[in-house]
This record gives C-alpha cells, structure tokens and sequence, in this order.
C-alpha cells in the first residue's frame, strides 16, 4: 500500500509542476550562492513533507478509528464509489451543492500568510513556506489523504503522505 502513495505522488508530478511550480519559483533564494540555494529549497521541500506528514497522521488516526469502529472497509468501498462518481457526474451538478465555501476562509489565510512568507528572506521562511504550501487544496493530496485512511494507523498514514510528498 505504501508503494502506492509513491507512485501516485510520481504520476501526479506534472500536475504539481503546473499548480506549485509558480510558488516554488518565488522562493526568495539567493540564487548568487549555488550551496546555499540548494540547502533553502531543501528546506522549502521538508517544510512541505512536514505537512504531508502531519496530516497523513491525523488522517491515519482518523483511520485508526474508523477501523475500530469496523467501519473502514465499507468506507473504503463507499469512498471509491465516490471518487469514480466525480469523474462522472458533470462539474455544473457539483456546483449546484457546494460544500467547501466554510474552507475557503481557512484557505485564504494560509494564502495571505504564504504572500507574507514569500517576501521574507529569514532563515526560517522556507521552512514556513514549505508547510503552508502542503496546507494549499490539491485534489491529488486529498487523493492520497483517502490513502492515508486506509491504511488504518497514525503512523502509517503519515508515512503515507510522505512517501506521496516524495
């Protein structure tokens, strides 16, 4: 299962690329200091597997659960009949029921604190920046956080997302 994450995470490059490649192109490194740019973008990337694994963790307790409960493999089950409807059902339908308005507000903050973040040049901002950027809604990340579900331990689902971040 942990494979899994992997290479969804490595078929899901390009798309990455396209969607936080602009962000990664901000990152305020010193681009005269060849070393030294390598060690900020190293922290940009651990700041984001930061993330991942801390949401895979929560996630992954939240799995813990359900399976004490002895209610995630129907959930497995009802959530890949859910991820299969998605793809069928039209985009216009998905509009009429829009349920992630509440979230937006959550997401503009971590927006506006990335635009804050990304005109800095302390040593912690690419940390920062890397960890709010795992927090930015990507479908393929909510992909790997049904992953994270499934595998049924805290532990698991954040090595999980990790691995998915890699």
């Amino acid at each position: 299962m942990l494979l899994s994450a992997l290479i969804l995470g490595l078929m899901g490059s390009l798309h990455c690329v396209g969607m936080c490649g602009p962000i990664a192109f901000m990152l305020p490194v010193d681009r005269t200091n060849n070393y030294k740019k390598f060690g900020q973008i190293f922290i940009y990337h651990f700041g984001r597997l930061l993330a991942y694994g801390f949401i895979g963790l929560v996630f992954g307790l939240l799995g813990k659960g359900l399976s004490i409960f002895g209610i995630q493999q129907k959930l497995s089950i009802a959530i890949g009949i859910i991820m299969i409807l998605i793809v069928l059902i039209p985009y216009q339908t998905f509009n009429k029921y829009n349920l992630s308005k509440p979230i937006y507000k959550v997401i503009s903050k971590v927006k506006n604190q990335l635009g804050r973040e990304l005109k800095k040049k302390s040593s912690d901002t690419f940390l920062t920046i890397g960890f709010l950027n795992g927090f930015l809604p990507c479908g393929l990340v909510y992909m790997a956080l049904f992953g994270s579900i499934a595998m049924g331990d805290a532990l698991q689902g954040s090595l999980y997302m990790m691995l998915f971040g890699v």
